[in-house]
């Protein structure tokens, strides 16, 4: 096999051409033809690994949504995208050119363990990762409420209140 590739290799040589100013015998047209193939070509591996890196960026995008998401609704949470195409009747709710939608549950058991729905909500974006953005910071601002009102109740309940009561008499003794 290698004393055959070795004649081929040989009779190859014998059969291109010398020029001799020092020139590699090969025209003008064809060396062109290989210097802008090779630069297509490196222009779509440019393209392709861009292209694969943002989809790789919307992936990881996702994932850290329902990470957080999780972290946020520890008994559960469900969430749907909707989108909704050109010169398709909007609901209405929808707020003027956005057009992609998510509803979004959370769940929480009761001291029974049963599993029901805790808050459902629906928001609007332009983009899927403007919605999935939305429904996180939507969820993170009931969960700083949940807490601010947490922290109402304890300390109304260790007597100290939050100030003077809304109606009533100010406590004047007489």
């Amino acid at each position: 096999m290698r004393a055959m590739l070795e004649a081929i290799h040989t009779q190859a040589l014998h059969h291109i051409p010398q020029q001799k100013d020092g020139g590699l015998g090969v025209s003008v047209e064809v060396l062109g033809a290989t210097v802008l193939a090779c630069i297509l070509l490196t222009v779509t591996v440019l393209l392709l690994s861009r292209y694969k890196q943002r989809r790789d960026q919307l992936v990881l995008r996702e994932r850290q949504a329902r990470r957080e998401m999780q972290d946020l609704c520890p008994d559960g949470w469900a969430a749907r995208i909707v989108l909704y195409g050109d010169g398709v009747p909007l609901p209405d709710d929808a707020p003027g050119e956005r057009k992609v939608c998510v509803e979004w549950t959370e769940y929480e058991s009761d001291s029974a363990g049963h599993i029901g729905v805790a808050v459902a909500r629906r928001m609007w974006a332009r983009t899927i990762t403007g919605a999935l953005r939305g429904m996180l910071a939507d969820r993170q601002l009931d969960l700083e409420l949940e807490k601010i009102e947490r922290k109402v109740l304890e300390d109304f309940s260790d007597g100290g209140g939050t100030g003077p009561p809304a109606t009533g008499p100010q406590g004047r003794t007489g």
